[in-house]
Order: C-alpha cells, then structure tokens, then sequence
C-alpha cells in the first residue's frame, strides 16, 4: 500500500462520494426538521441563555431579549450542544455501512490509503456538519423575522452558530472515525462511553468555577469550554449586571429552559468583541478533530473480520475451546476406511409446528446470546446484589435500569443487519417474529429491574407492581419501535441513555421509567411511561404492517 503524504484528489473523492451518499437519505430530512424546530425555540425563548440568582426567597432568572445578537448567541450554543450530545449519533453511520456493503474492502484493494480514506470521510462529516448547522441558523434567521426584537441582522445570527458549532462539529467528526474504527468501540459500548464521556466534557468545569466572575476564571477552565458557556458569560455577563446590579451568582452562563418558577428580569445585549483565548479554544477543537481523524488509521483495519461478532452463546464458545476428550480418543483409534451411512431428514409436513412458544425462546436465545463475558458477570452481580437487598433502591434500579441496554438495542435491527425481513414478511406468520422478539425483551426487562424493584413491590403493593409493569410495557417497546424506524441502533440507545442519565441516574420522578427514585408508586408516571410503550409497540406493528 502507498505510504506517504495523503493526496488531496484522493481525499477529496472520498469525502464527495460519502456526502453526496449521506444527503440523499431520507433520514437525514427527519434530523434537518428537527435542528429547524430548534431554530423556532430560540426565538420564542423556549431556549434561552441566562443567569440565575436569589434574593429574599425569590429565585430571579436574567435572560437577554430576542435581539439579532443574542439570538445569534443562543443558537451557537444550542448548535454546539446538539452536536457535542447527539452529533457522534448522527455521523457515525459512514465505516458501518461501507462495511455492510462491502465498499470499505474493494476500497481497501485500491492505491486509497486508510489516512486518505479518514481525511476524506472526517471531510464530508464536516460537511454534513455544516449543513445541520446552517440549517439552524437560517431557522434561526427566519423566526427572528418573525419573533425578534430590533434589526435581523443574518451576520450576528450566522456567524455565532457557525464560530461555536462547527469547531465542536470538526472535534466529533475525528472522535467518531476513531469510535468506528475501534472494534470494541463500534456497537452499543461505544455509544455509551461517548455519551457519558461528552456530558463529563461539557460540565466538568463549569461547578468547580462556583460563583467567580468571568474575568475571574482560570485561562486552563477556558480552554476547556466545548461549546461556549465560558464566552457567552465573558460576553454578556456586563449586561446582566445593567439590569441587576446586585446579582452575584455564577459568571458562567446557564443554557435551556430555565425555571418555571422563577422571576424573569430581560437585559438587552446588542453584540460585543468574542475574547482572543475564545479563537484559540475554537482553532484547538479543529485541530484536534484532524489529529483525532489521523491516528483513527492506526487502529483501522479495512481487511479485519473482527468485526463479525461470534454470535453463538457463551457456554458454546467455552466448549469450543475446550478440547473434546472423546474427539481425542477417537482420533487416536482405529479409522476404517467405511462410508458413512446415508443420513435421513424428516419431511416437514406442518410449517406451524412448534408454536409461539418455540419462536420466543430462540428470540430470546438471539438476544442474549453473543456478549462479552464481563456483560455476563456484570448481570450476575446485579441479579445477585438485587436479590440480597444489600445496596440502596436507588443504586441497584439505576444499574439494573441501564445494564440491558446492550440487549435491547438490537430489537428491531438485528433481522435487517442479518437480511432476513424478507423472510419473515413473506412467511405465514410475519407478525409472530415480532411480539416474539418484543416478548424476549420483556422478559430481560422483567428479570432485570425485578430484582432490583421487588423491595419496592414488596412494601407498596399494587402500586409498585404498576412501576415495574410500565417499565416492562416501555423500554422493549420503545427499543423495536425506534430500531425498526430508523433501522439503526443509535436512535435509541441515545434517547433511552438521555432518560436514564436525567430520570433514575439523577433522581428526576417524571423521567424515571424504572421506579428508581422512589417517589413514582403511586402516581400517574408509570402509567404514562406504560402508554408511551404501548404507543411504540403500535408504531413497531404499523411499520410491519408497512413491510407486508
């Protein structure tokens, strides 16, 4: 293979050819309506930049008046936050499907070298970048129109969501091309490592600054700023001090919906100079996305069948690897030269024999079958710590909540990454194979926050059993519905890690779908999360239905 300094034509034709691929999907119309919509929410303050302090038992919430500046700003930084969140989620389909479809070999038989191939591809993610993030910004520009106060002007508006967007974007597309290059990072383990590692990222500096003044924060917190809150305190924090002169809160600015409770007291800001550290922080992300995209071809290896997963069960792969002693024996013994007997194969004469009973048991054998064996040992300590109540609700529901995620997220792809959908909607049955499979992750959401709820269960009764029940009704269902929809694992694994890291990880009641925090027995969340479930459980019938 050719070594030496990537070709730029080389480059070049791979990121167009993987671009052109990525905007033809229809996929992709769903992720630009959505990033449209957020647009709109910043306009009409849904969205916003502010600053909270107390006084007298009354909690007051500074946030800026829809100007072209401000909304410019507010767009930047939720464009920054979607794509440092969900981003990874979005661009990480490009080395999957060329392995899938077997582009990433024939193009591994060419004078491509894996550098010029992951230059090309963190190219056009960036590209795909920039249209997500230009798409906001024209929503963004067209809803102030609409909304905002004072003059539209598309340079203030524009150029904060592409100055804090696309660094961030440029930074996850090499994070990402380094996940999918990685074989134990590609599937449901990379997704979460991400997950968890990006939301570490985005706030692990901003508690430790307390309540210090923008001009009081260390230049090395500065530098740490992924997606902006540190220069949009630096930039407004002024401001807010013209309308509250006695504020003396955080200088790091907030960013979402803010409370409900609180006073809103407006500041106006117009626009001011971004920080020269704020240009060095941005041209770092860049970089570092470049660096991250070129050691990608360290671990990449176009050629590898690693990344064909030994599906079979863990007791099978034990004994494959224990040598067989009678096989010892036989090979050592007397080999007569006989032909074997001709075997007999018993004509099927019933196609519905076995039953739905049968069909459950191999989905459920499909589906937790095939893991690593520290996922095994992880189960058996959670079903052996829940069943001693040796740990707190809290803890034991949060791991056992999350711990089957690696299960789930394979319900309602796992036929089409096989190519076996058009058997199954061609076979008498087509509907079968799906409340089976829907039943075999029932039964693992059962077992798994069964363990860990039946204290729970025990102590309030009826009122328990209904949040373990809505539990059971939601998570499988919501996994088949989004892995049939979007024919990808991703879409779930990110909404489900969001719920479980807002509702039982921190102790939210509306979000928590598991019964974690305690306080839902009894109220109407599990029987809202169990109509979600059963919601979902129709949209994954109606896209079978679709299918036939």
């Amino acid at each position: 293979m050719r070594s030496g300094t990537p070709s730029t034509r080389r480059v070049y034709h791979v990121a167009r050819a993987d671009f052109l691929q990525r905007i033809r999907s229809r996929r992709l119309l769903t992720v630009l309506a959505v990033i449209a919509y957020l647009g709109y929410l910043v306009n009409i303050g849904t969205i916003e930049i502010f600053y909270q302090d107390s006084s007298n038992e009354q909690l007051y919430q500074y946030a800026g008046e829809p100007t072209s500046a401000y909304i410019g700003l507010t767009a930047g930084v939720t464009g920054a936050a979607i794509l440092f969140l969900a981003g990874y989620y979005v661009l990480s389909g490009s080395l999957e499907r060329d392995r899938e479809t077997g582009v990433e070999r024939l193009v591994g038989s060419t004078s491509t070298t894996a550098r010029e191939l992951l230059l090309g591809k963190w190219c056009s993610h960036v590209g795909l970048v920039v249209v997500l993030l230009g798409t906001l910004g024209t929503a963004a520009l067209l809803n102030h129109l609409v909304h905002g106060t004072g003059p539209t002007d598309p340079l203030w508006i524009l150029g904060p969501v592409f100055l804090l967007g696309l660094p961030v974007g440029c930074f996850v597309a090499g994070v990402t091309l380094l996940f999918q290059s990685t074989h134990w990072l590609r599937g449901t383990l990379g997704n979460a490592v991400y997950f968890f590692g990006a939301v570490t990222l985005m706030i692990a500096a901003v508690p430790a600054m307390g309540d210090r003044a923008p001009g009081e924060i260390p230049l090395w917190a500065r530098m740490t700023d992924t997606i902006g809150l540190f220069a949009l305190g630096e930039l407004t924090y002024d401001a807010v001090l013209e309308v509250g002169p006695g504020y003396d809160g955080s200088g790091v600015a907030n960013f979402g919906m803010g409370s409900t409770g609180a006073e809103v007291v407006r500041f106006h800001w117009t626009g001011d100079s971004w920080p020269l550290w704020f240009y060095a922080n941005r041209l770092g992300l860049v970089l570092l996305g470049i660096a991250i995209a070129l050691a990608a071809s360290l671990p990449y290896d176009r050629f590898s069948t690693a990344d064909v997963s030994d599906s079979r069960g863990l007791i099978d792969r034990l004994s494959s690897a224990v040598p067989s002693l009678r096989s010892t024996l036989l090979a050592g013994g007397n080999t007569d030269d006989e032909r074997p007997a001709e075997p007999t194969l018993t004509p099927v004469t019933d196609r519905s024999a076995g039953g739905f009973g049968r069909l459950v048991h191999q989905e459920f054998r499909l589906l937790v079958r095939g893991q690593p064996w520290w996922w095994y040992v992880g189960a058996f300590l959670i079903g052996l710590v829940g069943l001693t109540g040796s740990a707190p609700t809290g803890a034991i529901v949060s791991a056992a909540a999350v711990w089957p995620i690696f299960l789930w997220s394979s319900m309602g792809v796992r036929t089409l990454r096989h190519q076996m959908t058009p058997f199954i909607v061609s076979s008498r049955q087509p509907y079968g194979q799906l409340l089976a499979e829907w039943t075999a992750g029932a039964i693992v959401t059962a077992a798994f926050l069964g363990v860990a709820l039946w204290p729970v269960v025990f102590e309030t009764g009826v009122s328990g059993l209904v949040v373990l029940l809505g539990g059971i009704l939601f998570v499988p269902s919501l996994a088949q519905a989004m892995g049939f929809w979007s024919r990808t694992r991703r879409l779930f694994e990110l909404t489900f890690l969001l719920c479980w890291y807002l509702g039982p990880l921190n102790q939210v009641p509306v979000l928590d779908f598991a019964g974690a925090t305690g306080e839902t027995a009894g109220t109407a969340t599990p029987l809202l999360f169990g109509a979600v479930g059963l919601l979902a459980f129709l949209a994954a019938v109606g896209y079978r239905h679709r299918q036939t």
